[in-house]
Order: C-alpha cells, then sequence, then structure tokens
C-alpha cells in the first residue's frame, strides 16, 4: 500500500507527514499512559517481584514505517510473544507482604491505547485483570494471557460478574478442582475504575472456582456472581485461587451458608439494601 492510500474515514486522503504525525501524537499518548499505569501499580502494590516479559519497559520513542503505515502492522489481536520486543501485554508479579500474603500477579496492556488517536472515555480494551495465588507459580501468566487473548479477539473487555468456563483444570495437565473463573472488584483496588491520559479502566479480580460452585452461581438468579464471592469470603478463601482447596460444597455448612446468602441476594433483588437487612 503506498503512502498516497491512506484515507481518513470520511474518505480524504491523508498526506503522509500528516499520518506521521498522528503515529507521532499516538506514541506519546501511549508512552504517557504506560508510566501513569506504571506509578498506580506501585502505589498500589509496591514494588513488583518479577515481570514476564522481562524487557517491561515504556514504549519506545521512536516511531517508525510501521506505526503509521497499515500494511506494516501485524495482528493486534495478539497478546504479544514474550520473545518479541513490541510487547502488547506483560505481567507484573508481586510478591507476598504483610497486608498480602499471597502472590499478585497483574496485566499491563489491556488497557494500553495502542489503535487510539486521541483520550477516550475508555482506554483501550478498558480493564486490567488480576490473579492471586497462594505460591509463585507460571499457571497465573498463562490464565492471564488466555484472558487477554480472549478479550482481544472476542468479547472486547471483560467485567464484574463475567464468569468463564475453562474447560479445564485452571493448572493444565493437573488434577484442579478449579475449572472456571469468575471476574469481581479487587480488594487491593477499591477504587475500581481509574484515570490515565488515554481515559479509564477498569482493575478487577479474576478467581477460580470449581463446577458445583459454579452451578451454585448459575442456580442464582442476577446476583449469582456476588452470591459465590460472598460464600468464599464467609469461608476465608476470599479472592485467592488456590488450584489445591476442594470445593466449598465439601463442607457441613455448605448447603446453609449458600441457602443464607442467596436469601440476602433475593432480599436486595426485591427491596435494595432494605431487603437486604431484612434477609439477615
Amino acid at each position: 500500500m503506498d503512502n498516497a492510500d491512506f484515507e481518513f474515514g470520511d474518505g480524504r486522503e491523508i498526506d503522509p507527514a500528516e499520518h506521521r504525525q498522528m503515529a507521532v501524537e499516538q506514541r506519546k499518548m501511549l508512552i504517557s499512559t504506560w508510566h501513569a499505569r506504571n506509578k498506580l501499580y506501585h502505589d498500589l502494590f509496591g514494588k513488583y517481584s518479577y515481570v514476564v516479559p522481562a524487557n517491561y519497559a515504556a514504549p519506545s520513542e521512536v516511531v517508525t514505517e510501521r506505526d503509521y503505515d497499515p500494511s506494516e502492522k501485524g495482528d493486534t489481536g495478539d497478546p504479544g510473544d514474550p520473545e518479541l520486543s513490541d510487547q502488547h501485554l506483560a505481567v507484573l508479579a508481586y510478591g507476598p507482604d504483610p497486608f498480602r500474603p499471597y502472590w499478585t500477579y497483574v496485566t499491563a496492556g489491556l488497557c494500553s491505547p495502542w489503535v487510539q488517536q486521541a483520550p477516550d472515555e475508555v482506554s483501550g480494551f478498558g480493564c486490567e485483570l488480576i490473579i492471586k495465588a497462594p505460591v509463585d507459580a507460571t499457571w497465573p501468566a498463562q490464565v492471564l494471557r488466555s484472558l487477554a487473548f480472549y478479550i482481544f479477539n472476542h468479547v472486547g473487555t471483560m467485567s464484574p460478574g463475567t464468569r468463564i468456563a475453562l474447560n479445564g483444570p485452571i493448572v493444565p495437565a493437573s488434577d484442579s478442582h478449579l475449572r472456571n473463573l469468575f471476574v469481581w472488584y479487587a480488594d487491593e483496588a477499591p477504587d475500581a475504575w481509574y484515570q490515565l491520559p488515554s481515559g479509564g479502566f477498569g482493575l478487577f479480580n479474576v478467581i477460580g472456582i470449581t463446577d458445583d460452585e459454579l452451578k451454585y452461581a448459575d442456580s442464582v438468579e442476577e446476583y449469582g456472581t456476588w452470591c459465590i464471592q460472598e460464600v468464599l469470603k464467609r469461608v476465608g478463601i476470599n479472592q485467592l485461587s488456590d488450584p489445591s482447596r476442594k470445593s466449598v460444597t465439601t463442607r457441613d455448612d455448605c448447603e446453609e451458608l449458600m441457602s443464607k446468602v442467596k436469601r440476602l441476594s433475593d432480599g436486595f433483588r426485591t427491596g435494595g439494601l432494605a431487603g437486604m437487612m431484612d434477609a439477615q
């Protein structure tokens, strides 16, 4: 494709110099967004222990023909090959501390303005995702990259309330009972929605659940995801994805607990907070 073939949406041809300048401005926004998100992560999680890929850094200020010639661009739906320098997605790993006695893995790239020409209400795909695990492992980054691919190529974003069947254990080739995920508000990100130079994004937690737990969530009208996260909270699992744990349905008090939580959701659905209080 020749530069003379570039056109705006209204059919007007783009001058090659103008097209390059647009790419320069877009790259500036990409870089400023990277730095803003990096600072936010430091404020929320502290210093990361390591990152995959190891070459995690702000995008280069150098703009090449690949950045403004559509014929040179690759598949923007690829979350990034860890061996490539031009990354679409990184996963930052944060080790345990006195306030977070578990490993925390956070994506960086889903909300990047890869194709935006100007700030918008939503930055990139509008979210970044978190997984918490009891010990350091490779599977959290693998799950997050799979979800990123799913977002890039199919759903466009992910928000609290979403439930996803993995069609296999959360740790590949294992006997883990966690075979599903749900998305919810992260305890470490109390504001949930954050602003970057390119727009806003949500920082959400992804939590592994068993088939029985998913079945319970699916059985609850409207508020199934809230119910299962509330059940996990009440038994001390909270937002941790522990591949070795058993289903909460194996507990002796499971039926009573799940029924109580469901009554709370039913009360809220019919009477709001007052209805929930009445259902206590």
